[in-house]
C-alpha cells in the first residue's frame, strides 16, 4: 500500500510538472536577483570581511528567498484547495534535505572554522544545492534537474581547482572571490534559469491561440 501511494504522489506530481515551474520561476528571478544584488555589494565594499560575517550575510539572504518561496507554495495550496504540508511537499523535503544539511554544515564549518575559507563555503554551497535540485529528478521539471546540474558541475569542478592549488582560487580577495561566484551561480544562473523557462512558457502559450 505504501508503495502505491508513493507511485500514486509521484505520477500526480510529474503532472503538476508546469505548477512546480509556476512556483520555482519567481523563486529563481527573486533569488537571483537578491544575488547578484548583494555579491555586488560585497564586492564594492570589499572591507576585508571576515568569512564569518559573509557567511552570515549570505544565510540571511537564504532564509528571505527561502521565506518567499515557502510563501508562493502556501499560497498555490490554498488557492487549489490541498494542504500545505501534502504527501508531495514532505517527498520533496526528503529528497532535498540531505544534500541540502551536508553543504549547510560543510559550508558553515569552512567559514566558521580554523580554515576561515570563505571561497571553498561558497563552492560547497553550489555544489551541493546542485545535487538537492538533482534529487528531485522523480517529480520536478527537467528544466530544474539542469539547472541542478549546472550547479553541481560549476560547484565540484572549481572546489577541486581551489582545494589543489596552494593558494586557492583568489581573483582578488577571499570575500570578493566569493561575491563573484555566489553572484554568478545563485545570481546569474538562476535569473537564467528563470527568464528562459518564462520564455518557454509565454512560447506555449501563444501557440494555444
Amino acid at each position: 500500500d505504501t508503495a502505491l501511494e508513493h507511485l500514486r504522489v509521484i505520477r500526480g506530481l510529474m503532472e503538476k510538472a508546469m505548477v512546480y515551474r509556476a512556483v520555482t520561476v519567481p523563486t529563481a528571478l527573486f533569488g537571483g536577483l537578491l544575488a547578484v544584488v548583494t555579491a555586488t555589494i560585497l564586492f564594492i565594499v570589499d572591507s576585508q570581511l571576515s568569512s564569518a560575517v559573509v557567511a552570515s550575510i549570505w544565510l540571511c539572504v537564504f532564509l528571505v528567498v527561502n521565506a518567499f518561496h515557502h510563501g508562493l507554495i502556501f499560497r498555490t495550496s490554498q488557492r487549489e484547495g490541498e494542504r500545505y504540508l501534502s504527501t508531495g511537499f514532505n517527498m520533496a523535503m526528503k529528497a532535498i534535505l540531505p544534500a541540502m544539511f551536508v553543504g549547510g554544515v560543510v559550508g558553515l564549518a569552512l567559514a566558521f572554522g580554523p580554515l576561515q575559507d570563505i571561497v571553498g563555503t561558497s563552492l560547497a554551497w553550489a555544489t551541493f544545492y546542485g545535487l538537492a535540485l538533482m534529487a528531485t529528478s522523480g517529480f520536478s521539471p527537467r528544466s530544474l534537474r539542469v539547472l541542478g546540474l549546472g550547479f553541481t558541475l560549476t560547484g565540484s569542478i572549481l572546489l577541486g581547482v581551489h582545494w589543489w592549488q596552494a593558494e586557492g582560487i583568489t581573483l582578488s580577495s577571499p570575500p570578493r572571490t566569493s561575491a563573484i561566484i555566489m553572484g554568478m551561480t545563485f545570481g546569474v544562473f538562476h535569473l537564467v534559469y528563470g527568464l528562459c523557462v518564462r520564455s518557454t512558457q509565454r512560447s506555449s502559450s501563444s501557440t494555444q491561440f
